[in-house]
């Protein structure tokens, strides 16, 4: 792992001896032979690091961390010398000349001190070498009979898009159907079903549940559902609390001791669905279900635990109770075809190869894949994953070879994750071990961990693509090496993907992370020693704060992942007194909800982590409150790039942000920050800023921003978007426009039509003109609308073009489009493979696809209609149909339209049974006998 830690260290080193060469002659010959001296030593451990781990060799093990400490130091020394040379601040050389050096002093001491902090960790490279050759660590061992398998050196080339990429469920049918009937059959209930889902981390459970939870026949069976995913040792009410916060997908504003009530409320007379998704006490299971209506109107609800716990749960008071273990397959043939299933599934592979593989597969290698994953499916995912990346015969038998002595039970799965974290390129290793920031089984958002994969220096600009094309292609390769798990996001925007590891996967880069030193967590009651720490994540619910006490001077990174607190609601004293109470004793569970109690308190927090860690690059705060306003202090830490802080009360963004002039990416969504200073806006380096703020009408030169999340126009009489407001933004690729009103709609509209370099827009809105659909946007891919759009298309006054060749993605929401704007659209957006018609948008009962169509591969309805009709030659790819809400009366016409056919048979079972009572060439589907699904 040490060769990971020195990746973004050769980084800064090349951009010091480049950029900074003027002002540092005499340190240059010093520099450069730092970097070149880690470029040997970097080659050096990627091969040390799995002797290491075969060999448990300890010579290996010294040599590691004292590089890792040298490199450590190398890291330090850089850094001071731009915090005290910060030549950013000042874009012209001739001033930053004046202003710095204006000492003669003052610039030899600079450059004495690094050079002589370089030449100290130079020595200590040397001695490290020559103790590598003294003691012949290269040579203890040989290396071929140690490990005969190679790590890669480069990363496929596949291009398949991140949504389109998704596990098979191999071998597990009959627990399938035994989920769906107890999800879905309503004979004989008369109480709520309670339904286990158990078995070891790694057979699959939560892929298991996935599977139903989000298919059409679960999804309309359910009037309200959620989903929760339980970090370790929950207490019930907090459990109650992140229900709600799915059910009602806003803040919760009730107490803490109220939460099974309002729950119970919530759920009252509904049809639910709660899936709870990891490990919870059985006292605190219990207390939760206790507060679960049990009515006559709830009894096809339906609870699911997904649990490592195998045995058998007690009997719950008004509940039915079930069980579907799941366990690893017992026979080689499973084990094959899941390997098999998942070694191809995103490449184009020639058919005769492939051809070649599987036979070999299945009459050779069967019995050796089985031996080495033991019937686990998740070893046996990860090594297809490393296979992949591997020359099929001779690199496949070395690494069968390597995991064939290596089948202790136990060990299987840890071996296979070994091998594949060290197959990774190094500039992948340390974006993988940045999942360790985040508690286990979270959701990260794809865009936001790659804009802090950029601040920490893990991706440089390769071969022509910029930072952001790398770290998406970064995540590409951890996916298709089947270390990432891509859960499907409904409607997902590019870049709004979650991403996430295994729970095993998880446990295994938080000890790596550990034995690097590359991140430490803070998540039980101890606080160890934290002055040397450089990555540190608040994962302590019962202490939030306790980490930060004391000075953190080496401090690179913060990350926290909470739930967002909530005020305190007002009552009277006695009340108060008891929920003092309440908390003090939850205080001992690890709970994401305690109310704010000081201000003062939180601010003085944040201020004093801003004095004291000054090398700080990136601030990602999920859930932590800091008080109302951002301290001033916040200018003084120049090296930050990433600054995140969201889901908390604050309200103010101090004017000295404008310091940050490395800043890169700004997120402060789920806050009350309204609007922000100025001097934002002038900093040169932005690319990505997220949060509901208004855009002035006159900004600094952004030439390198790309995201701009949600923004406005300023409510300032005269502040409205004019043709220079976007005019320097000339690589912004996603834009989110909100809160349009009648008045300022079509000068904000007009003023964005030069943006050649739009991949995403979002237009919300009282009303939307259609103007800015004759604007060129040579480059659009996904398209939201969402507001009434004006004039309506079937007036004489609706002329306008709809034409976007290249637009692949449209969602429409409150637009109240007739008919006459869908054939527009069937004609003119060739290339339109997913269209989206949400709530408000259509205006009619009768929705038609008679023509085009031609490249539509899903169609989402969630508008209430009488009748859908689509002919030939209409929709012929069409593979995903979504019908979520209509009239009882409702019926689906198809005509010729086989196609469309197999998916309502796939998908709509109780619909295909209709089907089959009308002819052959008409296919009518009537649905007077259904209960058509409302909403609250």
């Amino acid at each position: 792992m040490a060769e990971a830690v020195m990746g973004p260290l050769v980084g800064r080193l090349q951009e010091l001896a480049m950029s900074e060469a003027r002002a540092m002659v005499a340190v240059n010959n010093d520099v450069r032979r730092l970097r070149d001296k880690l470029m040997w030593m970097q080659a050096f451990l990627r091969e040390a690091e799995p002797r290491r781990r075969v060999a448990n060799d300890e010579l290996i093990r010294v040599c590691l961390q004292q590089t890792r400490d040298a490199v450590f130091d190398a890291e330090d020394a850089v850094d001071q010398f731009f915090l005290q040379i910060d030549l950013s601040r000042y874009p012209n050389w001739s001033r930053t000349i004046l202003k710095f050096f204006s000492s003669f002093t003052t610039q030899v001491r600079v450059r004495h001190d690094l050079s002589r902090r370089i030449k100290l960790i130079n020595t200590r490279l040397e001695s490290i070498i020559e103790n590598k050759g003294k003691y012949k660590i290269d040579e203890t061992s040989d290396t071929n009979s140690v490990t005969p398998w190679r790590p890669s050196t480069a990363m496929s080339a596949t291009t398949q898009k991140l949504d389109d990429f998704v596990l098979p469920l191999v071998g597990r049918d009959d627990q399938v159907n035994q989920l769906e009937k107890a999800l879905v059959d309503e004979t004989k209930t008369e109480r709520p079903l309670l339904i286990s889902v158990t078995g070891k981390s790694g057979v699959g459970k939560t892929k298991l549940v996935k599977e139903r939870y989000e298919k059409h026949l679960t999804l309309r069976h359910f009037k309200v559902k959620a989903w929760v995913t339980c970090g370790p040792n929950l207490s019930a009410s907090n459990i109650m609390m992140l229900i709600l916060l799915r059910l009602t997908e806003s803040p919760v504003t009730c107490s803490k001791d109220k939460a099974g009530d309002t729950m119970r409320e919530v759920l009252k007379r509904k049809r639910y669905l709660l899936v709870i998704d990891g490990e919870v006490s059985s006292t605190e299971w219990n207390i939760m279900l206790s507060f679960l209506p049990k009515d006559k109107a709830n009894r096809n609800s339906r609870v699911v635990r997904v649990t490592q716990a195998t045995e058998e749960e007690p009997q719950v008071a008004g509940f039915d109770q079930t069980n579907i273990q799941l366990n690893q397959f017992e026979e080689k043939y499973t084990t094959t075809e899941l390997f098999l299933a998942t070694l191809f599934m995103d490449e184009k592979v020639e058919k005769r190869y492939a051809d070649v593989v599987e036979k070999d597969v299945k009459e050779e290698r069967a019995e050796l894949i089985f031996n080495a994953t033991g019937g686990l499916p998740l070893a046996v995912v990860l090594l297809s994953g490393l296979l992949r990346t591997k020359e099929y015969p001779g690199e496949w038998n070395k690494v069968f070879e390597h995991l064939g002595g290596k089948c202790n039970e136990r060990r299987r799965l840890e071996n296979i994750l070994a091998m594949c974290f060290d197959d990774l390129p190094h500039d992948l290793k340390s974006c993988f071990l940045y999942f360790t920031g985040f508690p286990a089984n979270t959701l990260v958002k794809a865009r936001n961990l790659v804009c802090k994969w950029m601040a920490e220096g893990f991706l440089r600009p390769k071969e022509g693509k910029t930072m952001e094309k790398v770290g998406e292609k970064y995540l590409h390769e951890l996916v298709h090496r089947r270390l990432m798990n891509l859960p499907p996001v409904e409607n997902a925007a590019p870049g709004d993907e979650r991403v996430t590891v295994q729970t095993r996967v998880h446990e295994f880069l938080v000890l790596e992370a550990q034995e690097a030193n590359f991140l430490e967590v803070h998540c039980g009651d101890d606080v160890p020693t934290l002055t040397t720490v450089r990555r540190l994540s608040l994962q302590n619910h019962s202490d939030k704060y306790g980490a930060l006490a004391d000075p953190l001077p080496k401090l690179r990174s913060i990350l926290s992942n909470f739930e967002k607190e909530h005020s305190k609601p007002q009552g009277s004293a006695a009340e108060m007194k008891e929920e003092t109470k309440t908390m003090a004793r939850d205080a001992c569970s690890c709970s994401p909800f305690h109310y704010k109690v000081d201000y003062k308190s939180e601010d003085h927090v944040m201020r004093k982590l801003l004095q004291g860690s000054q090398f700080l690059r990136v601030i990602c705060l999920f859930g932590l409150d800091i008080g109302k306003k951002l301290p001033t202090e916040i200018g003084d830490v120049v090296h930050l790039q990433y600054l995140g802080i969201t889901s908390c009360s604050l309200d103010e963004i101090p004017p000295s942000v404008g310091k940050l002039t490395r800043l890169q990416t700004l997120d402060v969504r789920g806050t009350d920050v309204h609007t922000l200073p100025p001097e934002f806006w002038s900093i040169r380096t932005l690319r990505h800023v997220f949060g509901s703020i208004p855009l002035p009408r006159r900004v600094g030169n952004l030439e390198q921003l790309q995201t701009l999340q949600a923004v406005r126009p300023d409510d300032d009489v005269g502040s409205c978007w004019d043709a220079t407001t976007f005019a320097r933004m000339k690589r912004l690729q996603s834009l989110y426009i909100s809160g349009l009103r009648n008045e300022n709609e079509k000068g904000a509209l007009a003023a964005i039509q030069e943006l050649k370099y739009l991949v995403l827009l979002c237009i919300g809105g009282e009303v939307i003109s259609l103007d800015f659909t004759g604007c060129n946007f040579p480059r659009l891919q996904v398209l939201i609308l969402m507001g009434e759009i004006v004039p309506p298309l079937n007036s004489p006054e609706s002329s306008n073009s709809f034409y976007f060749p290249t637009l692949v993605k449209l969602s429409l929401e409150n637009t109240k489009v007739p008919q006459r704007f869908i054939d527009k659209l069937s004609v003119e957006l060739p290339l339109l493979a997913s269209l989206t018609l949400l709530p408000g948008s259509y205006d009619g009962e009768c929705l038609e696809f008679t023509k085009g169509f031609q490249s539509l591969k899903e169609l989402k309805v969630d508008v209430r209609l009488r009748k859908i009709v689509i002919e030939e030659p209409a929709c012929p790819h069409l593979v995903k149909l979504d019908i979520l809400i209509y009239f009882k009366d409702f019926r689906l016409e198809l005509v010729d339209r086989r196609n469309i056919e197999e998916i309502i048979k796939r998908e709509y079972k109780y619909l295909y049974e209709k089907m089959q009572m009308v002819g052959a060439f008409v296919r009518t589907i009537a649905t007077e006998e259904l209960e058509a699904p409302t909403r609250d």
